[in-house]
């Protein structure tokens, strides 16, 4: 049996995601297989990355639901990069389901997880798959950061009653392409998705287990400060932020629903609480920009209801692979994360509000370059760290980065690809500092 296939290896995140597990420092410790549609291209691919002809190179066809089972019964982990997901992605989850196979991908999709959840969560709790969507930019850089944020507050309160999250809010500063499966995606959905479907999706806590408190609405300009420096940061509405905010709810409704069924300490320690409110928004260098960004996107996203439109936006994006582009996105772009949790009020803690100030950051193109190798070390850690995932993971079923990977995903990404995670904790309004700390 194989350990990985990559799914999808000839288009640019395929490729991306190949040249990188086939670079991997513990390349030894793992082999991996290759499919897409066209032999050719296949062949092609194999030749430019000078690939091993141990590699296994499979044709497939996602939309033949025989063929992609055979295929994937026959590895351990499946990395799947064909999108958009609602349109291509429920065969392999099924196979992955029915077979015990773990599965990564890089949706951006609230709809295709949603019907992921409801059709195969059951199955694949049974069988032991891990089913893990939203592993690239959208949406595990979101879900790290508030897991991050929780667990410096619980280790804040480790001598007194844990405290749980009161808001948290995640600012992207991004450098980098517009990335084809992100306007695919919005494409797609907006052509093809029923309005009420679409509206529903959009929702709070659309698929966590339980409700919550709703998120504030969206806003022509969008304001935060960081604890550390006082320095206000102000942006406008991030066109990923719903499917963001989706993981992150989800993430909050499974350890809330496990504190709820199961009532011990250690989930009450892991939970982020149930009065959490989540918000994201894209920073930008004055109030003034953040207002114009956020009405850029709202007329976009208003004119994709015109057919026309849709077509042309269909017909943008990057085409080309080749080892130039290969080098180019390695070097170009850069992204940071940074996030903004305010702990609830606790008489423990009479100065005031334990806040955490968290940062992601790394350096490449953050849809081309970023996202592949976040999704491989998601699938690494699957493979090679079992034994070291959270308890919920061994359970299988269709979870989220931050549910599945925890710590696992955060060093793995600090090791292998120059991820930097860092926080600092600040207490009360007079500002009692921890020192910054290095996840």
């Amino acid at each position: 049996m194989v350990d990985i296939l990559i799914l999808g290896a000839t288009g640019i995140t395929g490729r991306q995601t190949t040249r990188y597990l086939a670079t991997h420092p513990q390349r030894s410790q793992f082999t991996f297989a290759i499919a897409g549609r066209s032999q050719k291209k296949l062949d092609d691919l194999v030749s430019d990355l000078s690939l091993s002809k141990s590699i296994p190179v499979h044709v497939v066809d996602v939309t033949r639901f025989e063929q992609v089972e055979a295929i994937v019964k026959q590895h351990r982990i499946v990395l799947n990069t064909v999108g958009p997901y609602v349109k291509w992605g429920e065969n392999v989850v099924r196979a992955c389901a029915r077979n015990g196979v773990h599965y990564t991908d890089l949706t951006g999709e609230q709809i295709f997880v949603k019907e992921m959840i409801e059709k195969y969560a059951y199955v694949a709790s049974k069988t032991g798959s891990i089913i893990v969507p939203a592993c690239g930019m959208d949406s595990l850089p979101s879900d790290m950061a508030v897991f991050v944020a929780n667990k410096a507050l619980k280790d804040y309160s480790q001598n007194t009653e844990p405290l749980q999250i009161d808001t948290s809010t995640t600012v992207y500063d991004i450098e980098g392409v517009l990335s084809n499966g992100t306007v695919s995606t919005i494409v797609a959905a907006v052509g093809s998705t029923p309005s009420h479907k679409m509206a529903a999706s959009l929702r709070d806590h659309f698929l966590s287990p339980v409700s919550g408190k709703p998120s504030p609405s969206p806003r022509l300009v969008y304001k935060t400060t960081l604890p550390s420096t006082l320095e206000a940061v102000v942006g406008g509405y991030f066109l990923m932020s719903s499917a963001n905010r989706a993981i992150v709810q989800r993430s909050q409704g499974l350890l809330e629903y496990e504190m709820l069924t199961r009532k011990t300490n250690k989930a009450n320690r892991e939970r982020y609480g149930s009065q959490m409110v989540y918000e994201e928004f894209m920073r930008q260098k004055s109030a003034l920009m953040g207002a114009i960004l956020t009405l850029t996107l709202l007329v976009g996203l208003g004119l994709l209801a015109i057919p026309p439109v849709r077509w042309l936006f269909g017909r943008y994006g990057m085409n080309e692979t080749s080892a130039a582009l290969d080098k180019q996105l390695a070097e170009t772009g850069k992204l940071t994360v940074i996030n903004v949790t305010t702990s609830e009020p606790s008489p423990a803690f009479p100065k005031g509000p334990v806040k955490v100030e968290t940062t992601i950051s790394a350096k490449g193109d953050p849809g081309y370059y970023l996202s592949p190798a976040m999704m491989a070390e998601s699938g690494l850690a699957l493979l090679l760290n079992r034994d070291e995932l959270p308890a919920l993971a061994k359970q299988g079923g269709v979870l989220t980065p931050a549910v599945a990977l925890g710590d696992v995903i955060i060093g793995r990404l600090r090791e292998f690809s120059g991820f930097e995670v860092v926080y600092e904790v600040v207490e009360g309004s007079n500002g009692t500092r921890e020192s910054r700390k290095s996840v």
